[in-house]
């Protein structure tokens, strides 16, 4: 049952990212919706892990919470918790009016560490 769970959340995982990729080829730049969509399959993914291994994952889009608890898990995610601060804020603050200032690197960055991340956690679950 875990696995199917998590694949589901994959999925939408990999809808935010394809989303965020889509976007970054359209000029001007939507760069708060990139960043929140890298943010959102981010989130996603680390709840995927947690589902995985049948753990309920907390209502919260706090990036760096998810990755601690999925550390108590698996001491791996540690490798990911930059990546994780980075993207943290654009779950919240981009959702309103003068929440971030951002540029294109900002966006290319995001969409760079999110792919890591999705395939950080999609090798550390069993096939």
């Amino acid at each position: 049952m875990g696995r199917m769970i998590a694949d589901e959340w994959l999925k939408f995982a990999e809808s935010d990212l394809k989303a965020a990729r889509i976007l970054s080829c359209h000029h001007p730049m939507q760069l708060e919706i990139i960043c929140y969509h890298c943010q959102q399959a981010t989130e996603k993914s680390l709840k995927a892990f947690l589902l995985f291994h049948e753990c309920e994952p907390p209502k919260t889009h706090n990036l760096e919470y998810l990755v601690d608890s999925c550390k108590v898990i698996c001491k791996d995610f540690v490798s990911i918790i930059a990546e994780c601060e980075y993207l943290n804020p654009f779950g919240v603050q981009l959702r309103y009016p003068f929440g971030l200032d951002l540029t294109e690197d900002d966006a290319t960055s995001s969409i760079q560490k999110c792919e890591m991340i999705l395939d950080f956690v999609r090798n550390c679950l069993p096939q």
